[in-house]
């Protein structure tokens, strides 16, 4: 048997080979992610392992990189296995003050191919990426909607600084309705009360009428507001700017419910978990039969203990923060919302609040188990029960 170890990155990958001993045979330091360099390192593998000798191919699952190589490679007829690069860390951290090169990456891939004979893949399905592409996008958009959210509420502090307090959400349909055709106060004076009126009705589905309209062109006659052309112009570009994105967030939540619902899965049974959040845990975890047990969920998304100990810094205790980000504000978010309506993990918090924990750490421990609970849902399917506190 030989291996063949390849250490991925964007645009140049490297490779190694080593035999059924473990020793290396031979190193190829940089190859294109391109057609030739893809028959580059053919040339480099033919010349090297015959035809009679048994292949195995390891490929570090860095980003979305591997995923043209590993599709190339099984058109091969080659048997590609997927590892996650924390694997290739660990064991870089036995060598020499942790060295790090491609080609050493390489060398360490096959190693972890020729140690463990035939690990578990850690490819991910391809719906698992779609579903993980689209809840990352959404995630991105919710920012940037935020981001810019805050800008024109800023705008509106020099321009109808009265505006905002009228409304229950700073940010409504109604509030960009009335933006996009009178931003300042001299425009809604000069709009009127029936054609405010109308505007309001139709942005809030007929809940604001005559009444909030008065209340709008009162507060514009005694505004203290600055009239600035360029202002306006930036507040219409904004404001346009929250609609499109409004617009691209239905079409991705359309589009989320649609692939989870072809999953059958019920983790949106749980307490605090709808669909989006359903689907960014098995776009981020992928397979649950990667993992052993709830512990190793944990693990995997960074919500275990670490211990820091350093200079002043001695016997401190954090969540180690591996892996993803998007799968942990969604954990957050989900046992932020079970913490409040579900009996058993209302109780986890109470009682590491009792015990002298800060708020945040008390979460950290609703956040461990809530994984926990997760994994035996999703293991056996079945939908989530109320559980009886200890």
């Amino acid at each position: 048997m030989v291996y063949l170890g390849i250490d991925v990155g964007k645009s140049h990958h490297a490779a190694a080979l080593i035999n059924s001993e473990g020793n290396t045979i031979a190193t190829l330091p940089s190859f294109a992610n391109t057609g030739a360099g893809f028959r580059k390192l053919l040339r480099f593998v033919s010349s090297h392992v015959s035809k009679e000798e048994e292949l195995s191919v390891g490929i570090e699952a860095t980003g979305p990189y591997w995923i043209p190589l590993c599709r190339w490679g099984r058109k091969q007829g080659w048997e590609v296995t997927v590892l996650n690069p924390l694997k290739v860390a660990s064991l870089r951290n036995y060598g020499v003050r942790g060295s790090k090169t491609d080609r050493i990456d390489a060398v360490l891939v096959a190693q972890a191919l020729h140690w463990e004979k035939r690990p578990p893949s850690e490819e991910p399905s391809y719906e698992t990426l779609e579903l993980r592409h689209l809840t990352r996008l959404r995630s991105q958009i919710i920012k940037d909607r935020t981001r810019i959210s805050l800008r024109l509420i800023s705008l509106l502090d020099t321009l109808f600084p009265e505006l905002l307090t009228l409304f229950s959400k700073p940010i409504s349909p109604s509030t960009l309705a009335v933006l996009e055709v009178a931003p300042t106060p001299q425009k809604v004076v000069a709009l009127g009360k029936e054609n405010l009126t109308a505007i309001l009705r139709k942005a809030s589905g007929s809940k604001l009428g005559q009444e909030r309209a008065q209340q709008i062109i009162d507060a514009a006659q005694r505004s203290v507001g600055v009239p600035a052309e360029t202002l306006e112009e930036v507040t219409a570009l904004i404001v346009a700017q929250i609609r499109l994105l409004g617009e691209q967030l239905t079409t991705l939540n359309r589009r989320i419910n649609e692939l989870y619902a072809r999953t059958g899965l019920t983790l949106d049974t749980l307490p605090g978990v709808g669909t989006v959040l359903a689907a960014t845990f098995l776009g981020e975890f992928g397979d649950v039969n990667r993992f052993k047990g709830g512990t190793q969920m944990v693990a995997y998304a960074g919500i275990d203990p670490k211990l820091r100990e350093s200079g002043s810094h001695q016997g401190q205790v954090r969540m180690s923060k591996r892996g993803s980000p998007y799968l942990r504000h969604a954990i957050y978010l989900a046992a932020q919302t079970a913490a409040r309506t579900d009996e058993y993990f209302q109780d986890i918090l109470q009682r590491q609040l009792k015990r002298g924990k800060s708020k945040r750490k008390a979460l950290g421990a609703v956040m461990n188990r809530f994984i926990h609970v997760l994994y035996a849902v999703w293991k056996d399917n079945r939908a989530y029960s109320p559980l009886t506190p200890s």
